[in-house]
């Protein structure tokens, strides 16, 4: 197995830096990686919202876990992928009249190999979207998101490649090795779109490195 993304960097005596984005190869042969269904985003059982403590359930988790769909369609495209986004898997379910099999892998695998020829499904589950509390100069709290991948194969469902992107935005003075890697190079805090996008892309280009 292959975890990471590439090597930690080391400055000097000061402490390595670990990967934006932690991932683990199961089983990819680069023609799973084909043409990617992208499956509508879940949020956790115990997603964590804007509040403080920031536990929250319905909408504002619905709300997180659509955005980084739509979010992860792009930087899988965006790396060279080919995708169906989302929106086709969910009317694909709409036009058989059947619901959205949510916690069934093996029903969307099946139906987006069968339907789309594609050749792998993208899970993906937010269990943190937090907002930052302030402004682009100054914020008194950070953007925070955590968001779990998951590629399963199709049809079959079994699991290709996992990845996880957990990070709360530090500011330049907290840490001088990962704040200069955000957009914008640690200049500005980032909104949590902005923050979930740095991930994804990290784990798009990621995955795009095992073809």
């Amino acid at each position: 197995m292959r975890r990471g993304l590439g090597l930690a960097l080391a400055l000097g005596g000061l402490s390595c830096v670990g990967p934006i984005v932690e991932d683990e190869v199961h089983e990819v042969d680069p023609k799973t990686l084909a043409r990617i269904a992208v499956v509508p985003f879940l949020p956790a059982s115990a997603f964590r919202g804007g509040g403080d403590p920031g536990v929250s359930s319905g909408g504002e988790g619905a709300e997180a876990a659509a955005l980084a769909t739509r979010i992860a369609s792009d930087a899988f495209a965006a790396a060279g992928f080919e995708v169906i986004p989302a929106s086709d898997v969910e009317q694909l379910f709409a036009a058989a009249g059947k619901p959205v099999p949510h916690g069934d892998k093996a029903a969307f695998t099946d139906a987006v190999g069968r339907e789309f020829g594609a050749t792998s499904a993208l899970f993906g589950t937010v269990y943190r979207y937090r907002e930052r509390r302030g402004g682009d100069l100054g914020a008194t709290r950070p953007a925070s998101v955590g968001i779990d991948l998951a590629l399963h194969g199709a049809p079959g469902a079994r699991v290709l490649w996992t990845a996880r992107f957990d990070h709360t935005q530090a500011a330049l003075s907290e840490n001088v090795l990962v704040a200069p890697r955000y957009p914008g190079a640690g200049s500005r805090w980032l909104t949590a779109e902005e923050l979930a996008r740095w991930g994804l892309d990290a784990a798009a280009k990621r995955l795009a490195e095992l073809r």
